[in-house]
């Protein structure tokens, strides 16, 4: 389950990346309703990097002494 966590956050680095840089290069080619749907893609990162963050904090190995 950790590496669920782990590679949950990479997708949700890599969403937030190519959501800002796709969404403002097509903001400045005047592709305004394309720009809008690719930056839909940041928030939904976002909560893949929260989500991805949550899952591998809780499953982290605990130490038995």
């Amino acid at each position: 389950m950790r590496f669920v966590g782990r590679y949950t956050v990479y997708l949700g680095i890599v969403l937030v990346v190519v959501g800002l840089i796709g969404g403002f290069l097509a903001l400045f080619r005047d592709a305004d309703s394309l720009a809008v749907n690719i930056l839909v893609l940041v928030p939904v990162g976002f909560v893949a990097l929260l989500t991805g963050t949550v899952i591998s904090q809780l499953m982290t190995p605990t130490d038995k002494q």
